[in-house]
């Protein structure tokens, strides 16, 4: 029944103040009776305050901020006076009963982020005396601040503590320490302080949930392997992953909320991005020497003439401009002959083919790059009969498509600023010179390694080098083993093609980056975010 008391008491000071009082005066003794400890008496106060005065948001703040407070104290009365009495409970405070509306379901579900103290900047020496209370109010003054206690807060006294050149969170860590109390944000400049114990830390440390949002360039299975390393470490009681939209939802403590928020911040940076130039260097190199003494090795035998009475023409072959008679030129028979020349000619010539081409992937990630074409194979097929009674069915052909030319595959991984592994992988193929049942045998060389470079290195990773020397010789036989009576012909060709590769380190690697440090506290005492 003091409950019910309680709350008779509190209507009818609300009553008498309301009708009397303006909203200054109210508002200085809510107050005054918050500093002396009387928590339902300034949330009353407040509350008629704000009635007063609606336009007047900071006297609205005060009475929602001190709510929790009084239903806490409510609670616990209601509780100790069904342990006393044993009697049915009593009614709630009037001030808490209303009407709920659709809409105020759906707002109650929208929770918003943790508020966050924005303390004045800088560090302050503080030589700091006096209860825990007083320890706690010189230090929100020294960085304009406001601290509200708990009712049941009960202070340590004779309590010295001297800081040099201290934050305001090392200031407000070092009190929490000493006084064996905690304290959350209300508002921004805001602060409750409680004394740390279990049920204080599940009626004040809120909940809060936040969306943190995933960089495009992170994988879903990555998106989640970190997900489920945060919700394992933390053991946060909800952590949803949107895969879709690279979302993912966090609710618990505001304390742990916090915490998570820097581990994923942490975790999902973007790896070091790595700009590899590739160039396909191609050299033909042809040499052909020809020289030597140029000798008839055919001669025509010619019948000059005929007798009157035949119709036997003469026909005399092209190329030959003198013919050499027989028998002091009685006979009617001559041997055609030509001339001989002398010769030496010489053809050198060479070609560089370049193709230079830039990929650019991550680290683990490799690249492909394909230089060439895509060749239909016919991989089976119907061969048989097409004629006969009725319609013949042909079934299509299975075709499948062969990269042709060179297929490149790169996976880096970086070594800090100055050096990176990469694992190279070059196939090249072409259409070989023979088949099996129409269908071409592809020549195929591979070549795989790996290479550790510095950053903007060339290197030279895999090569592909032909060469061929001929030499013939021709003349009449038996003279053509006589130096200068003899035709000489010389061809040498060289080919050389070469992959080079140069990365470029485009952002730093993770081991370079500046890794934020955490303190959270024990299980049982977790640090409160501020």
């Amino acid at each position: 029944m003091k409950v019910r008391r309680f709350a008779i008491v509190l209507a009818l000071v609300s009553v008498v103040f309301g009708a009397e009082k303006t909203a200054a005066q109210l508002s200085r003794e809510a107050s005054q009776a918050e500093m002396g400890g009387d928590i339902e008496k300034a949330y009353v106060l407040y509350s008629e305050a704000a009635a007063k005065d609606p336009n007047d948001q900071l006297l609205w703040l005060h009475a929602q901020t001190l709510r929790p407070l009084v239903e806490a104290k409510l609670k616990r009365a209601e509780e100790k006076s069904k342990e006393e009495s044993k009697e049915p409970p009593a009614t709630l405070d009037p001030t808490l009963i209303g009407t709920i509306t659709d809409q105020d379901v759906l707002e109650s579900r929208k929770m918003l982020p943790p508020p966050h103290i924005e303390a004045a900047p800088g560090t302050q020496t503080l030589n700091l005396r006096g209860d825990g209370k007083a320890l706690f109010e010189q230090v929100a003054k020294a960085f304009h601040l406001e601290v509200i206690f708990d009712s049941a807060y009960q202070p340590k006294t004779g309590l010295r503590l001297a800081l040099t050149d201290a934050s305001f969170e090392e200031a407000w860590r070092a009190v929490e320490a000493a006084t064996d109390s905690f304290g959350v944000p209300v508002t921004a400049h805001q602060l409750l302080v409680a004394s740390d114990t279990v049920q204080n830390r599940k009626e004040f440390d809120r909940t809060a949930a936040v969306v943190v949002s995933a960089p495009e360039p992170i994988t879903v299975q990555e998106l989640q392997e970190v997900a489920t390393a945060i919700r394992g470490t933390l053991d946060i009681q909800k952590l949803v992953v949107d895969t879709n939209r690279h979302l993912v939802l966090i609710r618990d403590r505001v304390s742990k909320v916090r915490l998570a928020e820097k581990l994923i911040d942490d975790l999902m940076r973007p790896r070091p991005q790595v700009a590899i130039d590739v160039e396909l260097l191609e050299v033909d190199e042809s040499f052909t020497l020809n020289w030597g003494l140029s000798l008839p090795n055919a001669f025509s035998l010619v019948w000059f003439g005929a007798p009157n009475n035949t119709q036997v023409t003469t026909s005399y072959p092209t190329g030959y401009t003198a013919y050499i008679g027989f028998s002091g030129g009685k006979s009617l028979l001559g041997l055609g002959i030509t001339n001989a020349s002398l010769f030496a000619t010489v053809t050198k010539g060479v070609t560089t083919t370049v193709l230079r081409s830039e990929i650019l992937t991550s680290q683990g990630q490799a690249a492909t790059l394909h230089v060439g074409d895509k060749y239909p194979i016919v991989t089976s097929g119907y061969f048989g009969a097409t004629t006969g009674s009725g319609t013949v069915y042909t079934p299509p052909p299975t075709i499948s498509f062969e990269d042709l030319g060179l297929v490149l595959k790169v996976t880096p991984y970086v070594h800090g600023l100055d050096e990176m592994t990469l694992e190279v992988e070059a196939e090249f193929k072409l259409l070989g010179t023979t088949s099996v049942d129409n269908i071409p045998v592809i020549s195929n060389r591979k070549f795989q390694s790996k290479a550790r470079l510095v950053n903007g290195e060339w290197a030279v990773l895999a090569g592909l080098m032909n060469g061929s020397e001929a030499k013939t010789m021709s003349g009449l036989a038996g003279l053509s083993v006589i130096p200068f009576l003899n035709n000489n012909n010389t061809t040498l060709t060289h080919t050389e093609t070469l992959v080079i590769l140069k990365p470029h380190l485009l952002n730093l690697p993770p081991t370079e980056t500046f890794t934020r440090s955490a303190w959270v506290g024990t299980e049982t005492r977790p640090r409160t975010a501020l």
